[in-house]
């Protein structure tokens, strides 16, 4: 059976399929090219001239050949050597035929074909199906990668798939369903591998023949007329020379009528285009017609409209034009990630073509909510008795253009291609230029819900970034539109970074969007932590009360969220509040996935994501140059936690006292270090602090302030030598109280002065410091003023005291365990929200049972940790995971 005598009735040649360069010898004996339908057209005459001009995309040319039989052979112009006469003089000198990638994707097609026709030959059991479906794997790949190279959609449009290929898959899904069915009758069944290998073309063929539904079956109805259908398709457009109907009038005045049929465009499939200035509404009105359909061309599309831009004579022309041009670049790549970078520069210069013409022309606006009106006639001021209104929506460009930017940043590697990033990231300025051009354009047509817009977009390039580059995007600012006005932030006006986010974010406190309300003071909290102005960024956190109601905003308000925190935890750092910063930043450490809840990485452990959902996740993702530097952050974190803890576990006396440490992250680093029998140099910021928390608690607090002082992570602060100055001093601060808790069981009494040489302390800051622990009951002493020395106070307990305080303690124990399940069984208890680290209710039962543990007076024996109001408030707020 033959399933291709469209390709010729010999199966004794066949081309090379991988080879680009073909090597064969000149024989006297007949020959007949294999060239396939789609190849050489509907003929196979010689003369057939139109049809091979006609596919000029391929390059190729019919030739006579000088063979006994006088048949024709189809071969490409530049197969041909230079010289007849150099091929007619040595018969066994080699041609060398050089293919071009399309030339070369046919030959493996064609080679495929002639491999399952002659796999198949025989027919039924005695046909090779194995070969036959190895053959048919390669056919695929060929028709994907043709595809991949001719369209930018993935589903390909009618007209575009070869009909060789097309009667392949058709003739053999028949062969195989008849020869599946002649076995199920048969007396002897084919071999086991033949059977797997036919079972697996009947699934394949199945799917594919589904897959290409309409074309097979336009291809079945009338298989000569799809071949010239897929001729014409393929071919290139012909474009004439396009004149604009004011040089048509200049050259004799038969252009004013549009009578001039001489010059024109034709598009893919033969259409013909009016790409002049007399069909720009005409043609407007075909492209919206065929937009979302899925054989349109969009590469093609902007190629027209781009034509169409260049031909647009009057305002109303161009900006009907560029409203329908840029909407179409930035949905070029529907199916990608993203749309070129090249491409976004141009549809970015085409936006602010638009805004220049609309702030120039103020007779013009753009707006949602307009009259209907007839899109094929020229509208001008005069003709409509005033404004001229064009429905679109310029706020929805805006935000498209600005997402696809960040886009292009999510998918470019910061760390491998770092050249391109720093690229692509200087088109932020202009970005930003245009961002501030359309917060003018709408301040001038009041329009409030579209300037807040502008303005929060505006905000969210400015918030996080250093004052010099917020300084740089001003000015280019201020040099581009000196000229216009803006009453929000007024040009030409002297103010630093912080003045401009400071007037930003009240004019969108203002506004009756809840969403940009809560972005913008969250935006506030960020640019005041980073400029460490720690009480202003906690007050408006605090006021805000979004801990309360952030588990219910969208992820990007979350993401928001859990940055502004985090640099908040970091601002009370720098400031050297070091229990603020141990409570901020405990809850975010503790859940282990820092960097998924700051959308800098997809850590999802234990999980199985699916495609799609990581997809979703990695889209969350921020652009590098907006990441938080997370080992930073781990570095305040842990030095906090040595500050506060080592002390704290110095003061204890019991193993169980010792397990309730607030930071379990850090006691188990510590645990870690300390079954270590040997510890070498540190090799990290974790080494560094378990080394350090080590020597303090060895009472060696010059080796832990040397170690905490060399890590290299302070040097990406801002005031690197006052934040070293704060470590010392705390460092000498806390090594005194460690020092205190562990060996005052050994002295009666120690001298104020002996303790201000040993931690190289003043001794009125001694004197403070041992008072403020003798008045929160952490330390069992008195102070002596006149001989200058601090006096210890120990009770000796009786046999039936202590008793009398392990039963006590296993009460507390035992009513704790009973609340704890009394409130899981109510639904009111902890672990509600596991996964982020959140409480969920529990912190009045905490409380309760904290007071109850210590005896109304401090944590541990009375010793209290002075939390303040500020800590008790962000340690019960929830932290949603983005």
């Amino acid at each position: 059976m033959s399933f291709f005598a469209r390709l010729g009735d010999s199966d004794s040649e066949s081309e090379s399929d991988n080879e680009s360069l073909v090597s064969e010898t000149e024989q006297k004996q007949p020959k007949k090219s294999l060239a396939s339908k789609f190849l050489r057209g509907d003929s196979d005459s010689d003369s057939d001239d139109d049809d091979s001009d006609s596919d000029s995309s391929d390059e190729e040319e019919e030739m006579t050949d000088s063979d006994d039989d006088g048949r024709g052979n189809m071969a490409n112009q530049f197969l041909k050597s230079d010289s007849e006469d150099d091929s007619d003089s040595d018969d066994e000198e080699d041609k060398i035929r050089v293919l071009s990638a399309k030339d070369k994707r046919f030959a493996e097609m064609e080679a495929a074909i002639n491999s399952i026709q002659n796999a198949t030959k025989a027919g039924g059991a005695a046909s090779d199906w194995v070969a036959a479906n190895n053959e048919l794997e390669k056919l695929l790949r060929f028709i994907q990668r043709h595809l991949t190279s001719m369209l930018s959609s993935p589903i390909p449009p009618a007209g575009h798939i070869p009909p060789a290929f097309l009667q392949t898959i058709t003739e053999l899904d028949t062969a195989v369903n008849e020869t599946i069915k002649s076995e199920k009758s048969a007396g002897k069944k084919m071999p086991a591998n033949k059977g797997k290998a036919l079972n697996a073309m009947k699934q394949t063929l199945k799917k594919k023949v589904k897959e290409y539904e309409t074309v097979v079956s336009q291809y079945t109805a009338d298989p000569e007329a799809y071949a010239k259908a897929y001729d014409v398709a393929v071919a290139p457009p012909k474009v004439a020379k396009v004149k604009t109907a004011a040089e048509r009038a200049a050259e004799g005045g038969e252009g004013a009528d549009g009578a001039d049929s001489e010059f024109t465009t034709i598009g893919r499939g033969g259409r013909q285009l009016h790409l002049t200035s007399d069909g720009v509404f005409k043609t407007l009105r075909e492209i919206f017609e065929a937009r979302g359909r899925k054989n349109t061309d969009r590469a093609e599309t902007i190629r027209i409209l781009q034509k169409l831009l260049e031909v647009s004579e009057t305002t109303y022309q161009k900006i009907r034009v560029l409203l329908a041009l840029v909407p179409a670049r930035l949905d070029y790549s529907q199916n990608l990630s993203s749309i070129p970078h090249d491409s976004w520069v141009a549809c970015l210069a085409e936006f602010n073509q638009l805004l220049a013409i609309l702030l120039a022309e103020k007779d013009y606006i753009v707006q949602d909510n307009v009259e209907e009106y007839d899109d094929m006639v020229e509208r001008t001021p005069e003709t409509e008795g005033g404004r001229v209104k064009v429905a679109g929506n310029l706020i929805s460009l805006l935000e498209n253009l600005d997402n696809e930017f960040a886009k292009t940043l999510q998918h470019t590697d910061a760390h491998e291609r770092g050249t391109e990033y720093i690229e692509r990231l200087r088109e932020e300025t202009p970005l930003y230029v245009a961002i501030t051009k359309s917060q003018v354009l709408f301040e001038r047509e009041q329009w409030a819900d579209q300037t807040a817009r502008a303005v929060m977009r505006r905000l969210e390039h400015t918030y996080a970034k250093p004052d010099s580059i917020v300084d740089h995007m001003e000015a280019a600012v201020t040099k581009q539109l000196g000229a216009l006005t803006s009453a929000i932030t007024p040009f030409g006006v002297q103010r630093d970074a912080s003045g401009l986010i400071h007037l930003l974010c009240v004019h969108i406190y203002q506004s009756d969007a809840p969403l940009l309300r809560a972005r913008a003071v969250l935006a506030h909290v960020f640019n005041h932590a980073i400029h460490a102005r720690y009480h202003q960024a906690r007050d408006l956190l605090l006021m805000s009360h979004l801990q309360d109601t952030i588990q219910h905003a969208d992820v990007a308000t979350q993401i928001m969220y859990n940055r502004a925190v985090v640099q908040l935890g970091l601002a009370a750092f720098r400031r050297g509040f070091i229990h603020e910063c141990q409570t901020i930043l405990a809850e975010i450490f503790q859940t282990g996935r820092q960097k998924e809840l700051l959308a800098q990485a997809v850590h999802r452990y234990n999980v199985q994501l699916s495609p799609e959902q990581e997809l979703i996740e990695k889209r969350r993702l921020l652009p590098f140059h907006m990441h938080l530097n997370v080992e930073l952050l781990e570095a305040a974190y842990l030095t906090s936690c040595m500050l506060v803890e080592i002390p704290l576990l110095a003061s204890v006396d019991t193993e169980e006292q010792r397990r309730r440490i607030a930071s379990k992250g850090f006691k188990r680093l510590l645990d870690g270090a300390e079954k270590q029998a040997f510890m070498g140099p540190p090799e990290n910021t974790k080494d560094h602090i378990m080394k350090a928390s080590k020597a303090l608690q060895a009472g060696e607090w010059e080796q832990a302030r040397d170690l905490i002082l060399s890590i290299k992570m302070w040097q990406l602060l801002d005031n690197v030598e006052d934040i070293r100055t704060m470590l010392a001093r705390k460092i000498q601060e806390e090594g005194l109280r460690t020092y205190l808790f562990t060996f005052s069981p050994h002295y009666a009494s120690l001298s104020l002065g002996h303790l201000a040489a040993t931690f190289s302390l003043p001794q009125q800051t001694v004197t403070s410091i041992i008072s403020r622990m003798i008045y929160t009951d952490e330390l069992a002493a008195s102070l002596d003023q006149i001989d200058q020395v601090v006096v210890f106070h120990r009770v000796e307990q009786t046999e039936v005291q202590r008793l009398a305080q392990q039963l006590a303690e296993r009460a507390v124990l035992m009513v704790e365990s009973n609340e704890k399940a009394l409130d899981v069984k109510l639904g009111q208890g902890p672990g509600t929200d596991r996964a982020t680290g959140g409480r969920d209710g529990a912190a009045g039962g905490d409380a309760r049972r904290q007071e109850r543990r210590t005896g109304g007076r401090g944590a541990y024996r009375g010793r209290g940790r002075g939390r303040t109001g500020f800590n008790s408030g962000l340690g019960s707020q929830r932290r949603v995971a983005a």
